[in-house]
């Protein structure tokens, strides 16, 4: 993800925590979580819906009774309560925001972190375990592996937590697994040449 706006993302902490605060006492921070990824996915993907969302054309009074009628009834109480708490104090335009520092702070109270791999070719389902094992001795928490392709890394693997880059020279089962993804990308290499396909510069 881009990184945010300190001062947006200030902002959006105080609310996203309040609201984990209230969907941990009632049991939902997990469906709350997924409701709000859900409704950034449906926002950012409408730009009738984004515009309802953030345009300062429409006042604070039509916008909820609209989020009434689109909510209730249609989504949890909790979810329909938040976004009218943030229409109230004009913050539904930092709603991407808030879900996403919601997210994090989440990922921080279960002890989970995000963990960005970027590979030549798609890991292995071992591969993918060996490496999540591996991660987890390293960081100390549980990672959540999100997973790129990069032909340019032709036999290598980068790893990234947060801002921070793990070599593989630090940990030997990385060093293993970047052996092991050496020899895959050799033999696509080889598949390709044989099938008569363009390699990937």
């Amino acid at each position: 993800m881009a990184r945010l706006n300190e001062k947006e993302v200030a902002v959006a902490r105080v609310y996203s925590r309040s609201m984990l605060d209230l969907a941990t006492e009632r049991g939902e921070e997990e469906s709350l979580l997924e409701e709000l990824s859900g409704l950034r996915s449906y926002v950012e993907s409408d730009s009738a819906i984004e515009h309802f969302f953030t345009s300062p054309l429409i006042d604070e009074a039509e916008r909820r009774t609209k989020l009434e009628k689109l909510l209730r009834g249609h989504a949890s109480d909790l979810l329909a309560d938040s976004l009218q708490v943030l229409n109230q104090h004009g913050r539904l335009g930092i709603l991407p925001t808030i879900v996403e520092t919601y997210r994090l702070e989440y990922q921080e109270r279960h002890g989970h972190v995000d963990v960005r791999v970027s590979s030549a070719v798609p890991l292995a389902d071992d591969v993918r375990d060996q490496l999540r094992q591996t991660v987890a001795r390293l960081v100390g928490r549980e990672p959540d592996l999100v997973e790129e392709i990069d032909p340019s890394l032709i036999g290598g693997m980068v790893v990234r937590v947060g801002d921070r880059k793990i070599d593989a020279s630090v940990a030997k089962d990385l060093r293993e697994l970047r052996a092991r993804l050496e020899e895959r990308a050799v033999e696509e290499v080889l598949r390709h040449r044989a099938a008569g396909l363009e390699i990937p510069e």
